[in-house]
């Protein structure tokens, strides 16, 4: 075998493993992008949940879904004179809508897909109470598999989009509104009379699902090299190189 021959073959081994070390940091990349976004999701959660939800003002004329609120408060302004607004003065009148934490994380969802953007989230369980938050074929399997084997997390890439899914551990807070209908506060029986109960306290209640594109080619993974392992390559080839050069 001469020289040109081996440096050839010298070469396509190069960028072989180049292409397998860039293929498993591509992937390790995706996996703790999901990661970064269930982590976020959880952080929404429990900044609503240490103030049992948030109250939202409503917009002047707009128009409130039942599904989009659990509770509505009227709260009426009082007059300079500190007398209450008379029926007549009802314009001056502000209703708030009562959001629970997993409202704010399904809406905060909503709007990262009506963007378009790549990466995506949603909150779901076996025991919803939304009909909108069933789960997936893939997240039924990830809650399924996470009290099978006592895990807190469960992946795989189909189609060219890596699902992750992060198991949601019934806490307090989520039990006040999932444990039964007979504890559950009476706006939410009267939404949900019947589904979306069945909670046990620090067990996988749902999972956070997340999905991220994951097509690979050459400009994808060489794009997750630094600067540090690019030039390590290239001093590997040029070694290499210079070592069949020298036969």
């Amino acid at each position: 075998m001469n020289t040109t021959i081996k440096t050839l073959v010298v070469l396509v081994a190069a960028l072989l493993l180049a292409f397998t070390l860039g293929k498993s940091i591509y992937e390790k990349e995706q996996l703790n992008q999901a990661r970064t976004v269930a982590n976020m999701v959880e952080h929404i959660g429990q900044w609503a949940s240490q103030y049992r939800g948030v109250w939202i003002k409503e917009g002047k004329g707009q128009a409130v879904d039942l599904g989009s609120h659990l509770d509505t408060l009227t709260v009426t302004l009082a007059n300079n004179d500190n007398s209450v607004t008379s029926q007549e003065q009802v314009e001056t009148t502000l209703d708030f809508h009562l959001k629970n934490p997993a409202l704010i994380q399904r809406e905060i969802s909503d709007l990262m897909q009506k963007n378009q953007n790549n990466t995506s989230y949603r909150i779901t369980s076996d025991k919803y109470m939304n009909p909108k938050n069933s789960p997936t074929v893939f997240e039924t399997d990830s809650i399924e598999n996470m009290r099978k084997n006592n895990t807190l997390e469960y992946s795989e890439v189909k189609n060219g989009t890596l699902h992750y899914a992060r198991a949601l551990i019934a806490t307090e807070a989520c039990m006040r509104c999932h444990a039964s209908a007979e504890k559950a506060p009476n706006s939410v029986r009267n939404l949900y009379p019947t589904q979306g109960y069945g909670y046990e306290l620090g067990k996988v209640a749902g999972v956070i699902s997340v999905t991220v594109p994951t097509t690979y080619s050459a400009t994808s993974i060489f794009s997750a090299f630094d600067l540090l392992s690019l030039l390590t390559l290239l001093g590997v080839g040029l070694i290499s190189f210079w070592v069949m050069r020298k036969r």
